[in-house]
C-alpha cells in the first residue's frame, strides 16, 4: 500500500509540474501580445504550410507561438489523463518536445486528424500500451502534410481541407504499427526513433505533395528579433524547478525513493536547459522559434538519464563536422543538429565514445541531406537521420564480423579501446571530485 501511494505521488507531481507549464505559457501569451493580435497571429499560424522551418514567432508573432504551444500543451495533458496514463519522465520528454516543435511545425489545428487516427487504432486494436500513447502524440511531427495540402488551392472534385483530414487520419492510424516494426530494427539505438519512422512516410508525402496535388512547398525564413523574450522565458522555465528541487531536498533529504528520483530528474531538466542555453549564447546565436524548441526537446529529453558523454561525443563529431567541413558551426541549423544529436546517446552507451564521436559526423552528414527527401514535412528530420545512421553503422560492422579473422580483430580492439575511455573517465572523476574537495576544505578553512 505504501509503495503504490510512492508511485501516485511521483505520478501527481510530474502531471502538476507538467501542467503549471503548459498554464504558464498560455497565460504568458496574453502579457506578450493583445487579445487581437492573438486571434490574429493564430490565424496566421493555423493558415501557415508549417514545413520546416516555420517559425510562428516570425510569422506571427511570439505571443501567438507561445499560445499555439500553451494550447496543444494542455490538450495533449487532457488526453493522457483521459485516458488514465501514468505520468513518467518519459511523459515530461513527449511534452517538451511537443511543446517545443509549438513554435515551429504542430498547431492546434494540424495536429487533431492525426491524434484521431492514432486513438483510432488504439481503440479498433484494444492495445492498452501506455507507450503507444504517447508515442501517438509524437506522431504529430507528420502535421505539415495536413497544413501543406489544406492551404494550396484546390485542385480535384475534394476539397483540399477534407484530402487534408483523410490523410491525417491515415497518417495517425499507420504510422504506430511502423514505428513499432521499425524500432525493432534499430535496436532502440535512436532515441528519436518515431522521426525514423515518419522519416518514411514524409518521403511518401512529398512525392504525393508535389507530383499528384501539384503542391510547391516554400521554405520560410527564421526570426531572431525576439531573441530577449525567448531567453527571458527559457532562463524562467529552467530556474524555477531548480528551485523547487533544492526546496524540497533542503526540508527533507529522506524523502521516498520514487519522489527523489523524479525530483533529481526534474533537476535534470534545468541543469541540461541551462547547458544547451548557455552553448548558444556561448556561440553568439540569436534565439528563434526553432531554437527554443530544440532546447525543449533536448531538455526533456535528458530525464531519460542519458549521461552527458553519451551525448558529448556525437555532438563533438557534429561540431567538427561543422568548424571543418562546412565551417557553420556558429549557425542556428548546427546547433540544433547538435542538440539533437542526442539522438545517437544509446548508441554510444553501447558502443563507446569513439563510435559516437563517428557517427556524430556521419549523422551531421546525413541531416542536412534528408531534409530534400522530405522537403520539411518531417519535423523530426534529425531522427529519421539518427535511424539512417544506426542502421548504416550497424550494416558496416555486421559487413566486417561475417569474416572470424576480422571480427576477432575489431572485437579485441574495441573491448581495449572502450577499456581505454573508462579509465580516462575514472581519471577525469577523480580530479574533478578532488578539485571540488579542495575547494570545499578551503571555504572550511576560511569561515
Amino acid at each position: 500500500m505504501g509503495k503504490t501511494k510512492q508511485v501516485l505521488l511521483s505520478t501527481n507531481i510530474i502531471f502538476i509540474f507538467l501542467i503549471s507549464y503548459g498554464l504558464s505559457i498560455t497565460f504568458a501569451a496574453f502579457f506578450l501580445a493583445s487579445p487581437h493580435k492573438l486571434i490574429t497571429g493564430m490565424q496566421r499560424i493555423i493558415s501557415s504550410p508549417s514545413n520546416l522551418i516555420t517559425d510562428y514567432v516570425h510569422i506571427a508573432g511570439v505571443g501567438p507561438a507561445f499560445l499555439n504551444s500553451g494550447l496543444l500543451t494542455l490538450s495533449s495533458l487532457f488526453l493522457l489523463r483521459k485516458h488514465k496514463h501514468h505520468f513518467c519522465s518519459l511523459t515530461v520528454s513527449v511534452i517538451m518536445m511537443l511543446s517545443g516543435f509549438s513554435f515551429f511545425g504542430k498547431n492546434i489545428v494540424n495536429s487533431a486528424p492525426i491524434i484521431l487516427g492514432c486513438l483510432l487504432y488504439l481503440r479498433i486494436h484494444h492495445s492498452g500500451k501506455q507507450e503507444l500513447l504517447v508515442m501517438g502524440l509524437l506522431s504529430t511531427c507528420l502535421s505539415p502534410i495536413v497544413s501543406t495540402i489544406y492551404c494550396a488551392p484546390d485542385h480535384f472534385f475534394l476539397s483540399n481541407k477534407l484530402v487534408a483530414l483523410l490523410t491525417g487520419l491515415v497518417i495517425g492510424y499507420a504510422i504506430l504499427p511502423i514505428f513499432e516494426f521499425l524500432k525493432i530494427h534499430t535496436k532502440e539505438l535512436n532515441l528519436y526513433n518515431m522521426g525514423f519512422s515518419a522519416g518514411f512516410i514524409g518521403i511518401l508525402g512529398n512525392v504525393t505533395t508535389r507530383n499528384i496535388l501539384a503542391i510547391k512547398i516554400v521554405p520560410h525564413a527564421l526570426s531572431f528579433e525576439h531573441h530577449h523574450a525567448l531567453l527571458l522565458f527559457l532562463a524562467t522555465l529552467f530556474t524555477f524547478p531548480l528551485l523547487v528541487f533544492l526546496s524540497f531536498y533542503k526540508r527533507n533529504p529522506t524523502y521516498s525513493k520514487h519522489l527523489l528520483l523524479d525530483l533529481k530528474k526534474i533537476a535534470r531538466f534545468s541543469l541540461y536547459g541551462y547547458l544547451a542555453v548557455i552553448f548558444t549564447l556561448l556561440l553568439k546565436v540569436p534565439l528563434s522559434g526553432i531554437l527554443v524548441g530544440a532546447i525543449l526537446t533536448f531538455a526533456g529529453f535528458s530525464m531519460y538519464n542519458f549521461k552527458f558523454r553519451y551525448f558529448f561525443f556525437p555532438a563533438l563529431g557534429v561540431f567538427l563536422t561543422a568548424l571543418f567541413l562546412y565551417q557553420d558551426a556558429a549557425s542556428t541549423n548546427n546547433i540544433v543538429i547538435i542538440l539533437f544529436a542526442s539522438t545517437l546517446s544509446p548508441m554510444t552507451r553501447k558502443y563507446g565514445l569513439l563510435t559516437g564521436a563517428i557517427s556524430g559526423c556521419l549523422f551531421s552528414l546525413i541531416t542536412r541531406n534528408t531534409h530534400y527527401l522530405t522537403a520539411g514535412i518531417n519535423l523530426y528530420n534529425c531522427g529519421f537521420a539518427g535511424g539512417i545512421t544506426v542502421l548504416l553503422m550497424d550494416f558496416v560492422r555486421i559487413q566486417f564480423y561475417k569474416n572470424s579473422k576480422i571480427r576477432n580483430s575489431f572485437q579485441s580492439i574495441h573491448v581495449h579501446i572502450v577499456h581505454f575511455e573508462k579509465q580516462l573517465i575514472l581519471k577525469f572523476q577523480d580530479i574533478t571530485h578532488s578539485f571540488i574537495f579542495k575547494i570545499i576544505t578551503i571555504k572550511d578553512d576560511q569561515s
